[in-house]
């Protein structure tokens, strides 16, 4: 969980975290919890370009494998989704740009997700993600929402496709 911010305005105008707590009920790994949570903290008063957190972050795998959140998002490791966490935060507040496709990126997007979901009718099936069942996992937004759309592998969450 994200706390708090600064009470007086900051030179930018915008408003910046300074703590983080990590809740767990596992006591095979507190120390570590702490001290990680302790270290954002620290880096988040300190100031400065923060942002750089959520890719180190992010970038942690555990070896034993990573698991898919509801609505088919990728974690590749718990570490990774608290980068998740601090950048969703991040945005929020608006320290982080959210990359939104523009209106008519969107239209196109939502054109060819209802076509390609009309010609897959039978193949429906209650799953837990927003996107068609048969999707596969996008490297680049972690998401699994890539279909195969007019001969090209293009990703139903970010708009990136193979052909451009």
């Amino acid at each position: 969980m994200l706390r708090g911010h600064k009470r007086r305005a900051h030179p930018t105008g915008l408003r910046r975290p300074f703590e983080i707590f990590i809740n767990s009920k596992n006591m095979d790994h507190f120390q570590w919890i702490v001290a990680l949570a302790r270290i954002i903290s620290a880096v988040f008063r300190k100031g400065g370009d923060v942002t750089f957190l959520v890719d180190e972050l992010r970038s942690v795998f555990d070896p034993r494998g990573g698991y898919f959140k509801k609505g088919g998002k990728y974690m590749p490791s718990l570490v990774a989704e608290l980068g998740d966490a601090i950048e969703c935060h991040l945005k929020l507040i608006g320290l982080i740009k959210d990359d939104e496709l523009d209106e008519h990126q969107q239209k196109l997007m939502a054109e060819k997700r209802a076509q390609y979901e009309s010609a897959n009718k039978e193949a429906e099936e209650e799953v837990e993600s927003d996107f068609p069942a048969g999707s596969q996992l996008f490297g680049k937004c972690s998401t699994k929402a890539v279909i195969k759309m007019d001969g090209c592998m293009t990703c139903l969450n970010c708009g990136d496709s193979k052909c451009g």
